[in-house]
């Protein structure tokens, strides 16, 4: 009797852990939801004009031509600035704030993409894909998915603390890369 019941409660066990598994992450959630409406809106507004495409060649020693070719894809805002008095400004801008960047580019043979989704009303990171090699040739793919400012989960190949560091920084210099290159106004 007492095996009988002790192998009914890891049953019972088991199956709330199984339960709990399948329970949806809410963070990661609302991340994918963002990542679809992004695609989506891209996909609706291809022709008004919210795309910036930069595209760059260069030689990498060792791997000869590169190219690197960015897609910034943006929300424009209009909106007024509180001006002071004497403030010789323009009161009325517009806004563009950044929603995704893609970004293919090669060393040598090797292709690689890369994908930063942004939230366009705080600015901040939400998801980084990376596609591409590794130093020894291994083909690797990861989601990077951010919560805060911060990494909150990856999927798929692992990184360490600095990799995951560089990728945030990479992803702050294709913003502000973004922001020079489109000028947008800093309050």
């Amino acid at each position: 009797m007492k095996a009988l019941r002790h192998i009914l409660m890891a049953a019972c066990a088991m199956m709330a852990i199984a339960a709990a598994a399948q329970q949806p992450d809410p963070v990661i959630t609302s991340i994918r939801d963002a990542y679809r409406q992004a695609k989506a809106g891209i996909k609706q507004n291809k022709s008004k004009g919210n795309e910036m495409v930069t595209t760059m060649r260069y030689t990498v020693r060792g791997s000869g031509l590169t190219t690197d070719e960015l897609h910034f894809f943006y929300v424009t805002t209009e909106g007024t600035y509180m001006l002071n008095e004497g403030d010789n400004r323009d009161p009325h801008f517009n806004y563009y704030p950044l929603n995704l960047i893609t970004r293919y580019y090669n060393k040598g043979a090797k292709k690689y993409y890369e994908e930063y989704l942004f939230d366009p009303e705080s600015e901040r990171l939400l998801f980084v894909l990376n596609q591409g090699y590794d130093d020894d040739g291994n083909y690797y793919e990861r989601r990077l998915y951010f919560n805060g400012g911060s990494v909150y989960k990856v999927v798929g190949t692992d990184t360490s603390t600095f990799d995951q560091q560089v990728i945030t920084l990479q992803a702050g210099e294709l913003r502000h890369a973004f922001d020079n290159l489109i000028n947008n106004p800093k309050e």
